[in-house]
């Protein structure tokens, strides 16, 4: 049977998918604070950057769980009349991280 309101389907499907990146996001912050702790004692100076890098992704995770999915259509859409070359390189660089992740999550389950 039809869902009455495809839309509304459809910004459901995205809403979780959202929560999802941003979940996936906060994990990867994780990951880089601790990256930067092991860093701290050989390389303090590099630490202190990875961590504030990992402060950056946080920020962003929840940016992304506070504004609706037509806010980011709407920022994305702004973002490319703007500058286009950033959009397709974050595109690119989003690309190459989900493969990698991809990747050795495939590795690691053998």
């Amino acid at each position: 049977m039809q869902s009455a309101d495809p839309v509304a389907e459809w910004e459901q499907v995205a809403q979780q998918q959202k929560q999802a990146g941003a979940d996936q996001i906060d994990q990867m912050a994780k990951a880089v604070h601790g990256a930067a702790d092991h860093l701290a004692q050989e390389m303090p100076e590099t630490a202190e950057l990875v961590h504030a890098a990992a402060s950056q992704l946080e920020r962003g995770a929840g940016a992304l769980r506070e504004r609706g999915v037509s806010d980011l259509m709407a920022g994305f859409n702004e973002l490319g009349r703007k500058d286009p070359l950033t959009l397709l390189g974050g595109a690119m660089l989003a690309g190459f991280a989900i493969s990698r992740f991809f990747k050795s999550s495939t590795d690691s389950s053998r």
